[in-house]
């Protein structure tokens, strides 16, 4: 049976690199250039592991006062965000949408 949709090509990660990509208020930090593609999405997966802790925390205990929590998650999606990015970049993909 012929295939309708043929198979996309493969992602050679092996040598993959991150970009610069600048990030935050004022794109005041950035994820520096050359760093592996396999560490940067290992640490990515980390951050988003932390941010998914830091929210369920703040859930459970949210008040006026506890609005910190909230943000800090916010710091921790928004920083795994730009490692991902920065992969992407590295590697030349094409994105729908544009970077944050």
């Amino acid at each position: 049976m012929k295939k309708l949709v043929p198979d996309p090509p493969s992602l050679d990660l092996s040598n993959a690199t991150t970009a610069n990509t600048p990030f935050g208020t004022n794109r005041m930090f950035a994820v520096r250039a050359g760093i592996s593609a396999e560490e940067a999405l290992l640490h990515a997966c980390h951050l988003l592991q932390c941010a998914e802790a830091t929210v369920s925390d703040a859930v459970d205990h949210l008040t006026l006062n506890d609005r910190s929590l909230v943000c800090g998650a916010g710091q921790h999606i928004e920083a795994a965000r730009a490692l991902i990015d920065a992969v992407l970049d590295g590697l030349g993909v094409q994105r729908i949408f544009s970077p944050h």
